[in-house]
């Protein structure tokens, strides 16, 4: 009589199936990316037009919610670790094409990934409530205000560079809100993980 136990054979991505790499999870991210570059695409060109001047510079942080979402809603989509980022990657290759930088896109899009990447990092990826990704969005708008506000230093007065970092925080603030909206709104379509309304 054998007492030899069968073997249990299972797969070698077993481990890979509750992270960011999982089919289903890798997938929606990449949904979510080919949406967001949708949204990134005309953002480039007006913000291009619109950093001419310091009203302009204005106008654009205004926009600056409209920016967090495609690289926020991953994260609030299927929170994992690095969703944000390979969603930036994923978008950086398909606006290359029509990015006025070409491949340098890939970098703007995966530094744009990364001031939401980190700030969720920073708090080991074990808080995905609303205000954690506040906290994402903040240094989004921030940083991207910051970016606009040193751009245009020429004929911007110093009150009027803290006008466009705060505006582009402010704005930042608006579109984590419609990002956890939208979020919600895809967990009862059955897309999103279960939301705990924290």
């Amino acid at each position: 009589m054998s007492t030899q136990q069968p073997t249990v054979r299972t797969s070698s991505r077993k481990g890979l199936n509750n992270s960011v790499l999982g089919t289903r999870n890798l997938m929606t991210v990449a949904a979510l990316a080919v949406v967001g570059a949708i949204i990134v695409v005309p953002l480039t060109y007006i913000g291009a037009a619109w950093s001419t001047t310091p009203n302009g510079v204005l106008a654009a942080c205004a926009l600056m919610g409209v920016w967090v979402v495609p690289y926020a809603l991953p994260p609030v989509v299927i929170r994992r670790p690095g969703a944000a980022v390979i969603a930036g990657f994923i978008m950086g290759i398909i606006t290359a094409f029509s990015h006025p930088m070409g491949p340098a896109a890939i970098a703007g899009n995966v530094i744009g990934a990364l001031y939401i990447e980190i700030p969720l990092a920073l708090m080991l990826y074990r808080k995905w409530t609303w205000w954690s990704f506040g906290i994402a969005g903040t240094v989004f708008g921030f940083l991207n205000g910051l970016a606009y506000a040193v751009a245009i230093v020429q004929g911007a007065s110093t009150t009027m560079q803290i006008a466009f970092v705060a505006i582009a925080v402010v704005s930042a603030w608006i579109g984590v809100a419609v990002t956890v909206l939208i979020g919600r709104l895809l967990n009862q379509a059955g897309v999103a993980i279960a939301w705990d309304g924290q």
